[in-house]
């Protein structure tokens, strides 16, 4: 089995999540207090990060995990059905270069994992539309119905996508020399370097200078 291992926030999708799921709470006319407050909360770390005194994989995970208040009192469904009416809107932010690489790959006989810190709920409408066989993200918890914002989320980033992908891989013979990888961040590093081909995706400044170093090829498109 040889996979082909696709990011989601700056590789498939040309947005960031957390915006875009905070525009479209307002957009579906819930309550733009909850809307304020979470971002107020999660402020403060993005202030620290772009200081320089969080780093990026640090900065993620606390505003996911503050972000996920938003929810707060809501089931599952309830949150599903919110992601369903923004999943339209989501894929009009496909990068069309990925989605070529997506279907190519498919062809070429890969199995397709989509690996991102994003919430997992969110991946797997994007792998149906996308027929991507494996989806890895974070899991929202839930507790008597309603979800469990008290838990934190689960951390998917950096060494910790290497676990999960190796994990959700366990007793299966995967050839990681034929296998692929596409990324955009330096944080995505320890997934990239696996597979035998790496693909930087409108890669951050450090990471384009590590690929054109490694002469990895580079993919680039802006809307």
């Amino acid at each position: 089995m040889k996979l082909a291992i696709f990011d989601f926030d700056g590789t498939l999708f040309m947005r960031e999540t957390l915006v875009f799921l905070g525009e479209e709470w307002v957009r579906q006319g819930k309550p733009r207090i909850r809307y304020m407050q979470t971002y107020l909360s999660i402020m403060p770390v993005l202030v620290l990060y772009k200081l320089g005194v969080v780093p990026r994989a640090r900065m993620k995970y606390q505003a996911m995990t503050k972000f996920q208040k938003i929810f707060a009192d809501l089931s599952r469904e309830e949150i599903a059905e919110f992601f369903r009416q923004a999943f339209p809107e989501l894929k009009k932010c496909y990068n069309p270069r990925i989605v070529d690489e997506i279907e190519r790959a498919r062809a070429e006989g890969f199995h397709l994992v989509l690996l991102s810190g994003a919430y997992a709920m969110l991946l797997e409408m994007a792998a149906r539309d996308l027929k991507i066989d494996t989806v890895i993200g974070a899991e929202l918890y839930f507790k008597n119905g309603t979800l469990d914002y008290s838990r934190e989320i689960s951390f998917v980033d950096g060494e910790n996508k290497l676990a999960l992908l190796e994990q959700a891989f366990t007793g299966s013979e995967v050839d990681w020399s034929r296998s692929r990888s596409y990324g955009d961040s330096f944080d995505d590093l320890p997934v990239m370097e696996i597979a035998g081909e790496r693909v930087a995706v409108n890669p951050e400044n450090k990471l384009l200078s590590y690929a054109q170093e490694n002469d990895w090829r580079v993919i680039e498109f802006s809307c």
